[in-house]
């Protein structure tokens, strides 16, 4: 089982960590190359982004990433698989700031701020095979499940619909962070959640999911 990272909850309109956002444009911090969409050839729209923060998210040697989804209305694209090209997580490090290739039409999505603050999770109950899982076991599942922060980073992944398998390179990938589509307004299905991990093999690779309520 992998160590979890340390837990820290994100804060919607917080303040004191600089480069965390949600919506409007992003800000690089070196040479950004704004994704597109593999499926149907769109840019992507502007979810988040996450910075370097010793301590509390551990992206090195990378000084930030940024995470993109289609949000194409005339395609049918898989955006909220890790492995379909529908979204993106692009690292990037620290440089010239500047943003290149094609953006997308449309509006962004309204911006925030993020801040961090100190919070706590039942690791342990979190963790439990639900296929071996006894019913106790599954109830304490779900009192940990209500009682984590909803947004966050390190800790580990708190489903909303059903544990998910996010391989790389053969082994299961590195739990980094997720964000709750409310109150931003992000298109995560059904009042839903966006997860990013990291490969372990390839560290330089990270991947990104959602899943509705």
């Amino acid at each position: 089982m992998i160590s979890p990272a340390p837990l820290w909850a994100l804060v919607p309109g917080g303040q004191g960590v600089p480069l965390a956002k949600v919506g409007g444009e992003p800000e690089p911090v070196g040479p950004l190359r704004w994704p597109a969409c593999r499926s149907c050839g769109t840019p992507m729209r502007f979810l988040f982004q996450l910075p370097q923060v010793p301590g509390k998210v551990e992206l090195s040697p990378f000084a930030a990433v940024y995470v993109f989804q289609c949000e194409n209305p005339d395609t049918v694209c898989y955006r909220s698989m890790p492995d379909e090209g529908a979204n993106a997580v692009v690292p990037v490090r620290a440089g010239e700031p500047k943003v290149e290739g094609e953006r997308p039409k449309g509006v962004a999505y309204h911006p925030w701020t993020l801040g961090f603050a100190p919070a706590t999770e039942d690791t342990a109950a979190l963790s439990v095979d639900v296929n071996e899982a006894t019913s106790e076991q599954l109830q304490a599942l779900d009192r940990a499940s209500e009682e984590a922060p909803e947004s966050k980073v390190g800790g580990v992944a708190v489903w909303l619909n059903g544990e998910a398998l996010v391989p790389c390179c053969g082994e299961p990938a590195r739990f980094v962070a997720q964000l709750s589509a409310m109150p931003f307004g992000l298109d995560f299905g059904d009042n839903g959640r966006g997860y990013v991990f990291r490969c372990q093999r390839q560290p330089e690779h990270f991947l990104f999911m959602s899943q509705g309520a």
